[in-house]
């Protein structure tokens, strides 16, 4: 019996370290795309995301709601090497099971150190062989 729990215990363990690994590593490049968008840097973007990548934005002004679809590639062909960029993260909730991760990112976005807005970036991952399901 205490060479099953020992063995309970340390798969338990195991599986904990394994998404806390996954964890640490979408960290990593949900940092990387911060940098990317301070230094309008097209190749790291490009190296972080699919080409088919979506931006949605939902905008809440003066009683009105505007919801928008934009390829993610669009916000790149928009760089202005004229504008510093600086979107801070706020704070990483990252939830990974199995080869599915998701991660909440709340930020403030100021251009030019001035500040122009805040939300929640939300990136979502799933391995390769994933796209049938």
């Amino acid at each position: 019996m205490k060479k099953l729990t020992f063995l309970l215990i340390l798969l338990s363990s195991l599986n904990c370290y394994s998404q806390d690994s996954e964890g640490k590593i979408i960290i990593e490049k949900i940092d990387q795309f911060f940098e990317a968008l301070e230094k309008q840097d097209t190749v790291l973007f490009k190296s972080l995301f699919a080409d088919d990548v979506q931006v949605w934005s939902v905008i809440n002004r003066q009683n009105s709601v505007k919801y928008s679809i934009r390829y993610f590639q669009e916000d790149i062909r928009r760089f202005n090497p004229e504008q510093i960029i600086q979107e801070t993260p706020l704070d990483y909730e990252i939830k990974v099971h199995n080869e599915i991760a998701t991660a909440w990112i709340p930020y403030k976005l100021s251009v030019n150190e001035k500040f122009s807005h805040c939300g929640i970036d939300d990136f979502y991952k799933n391995q390769p062989g994933m796209e049938d399901y």
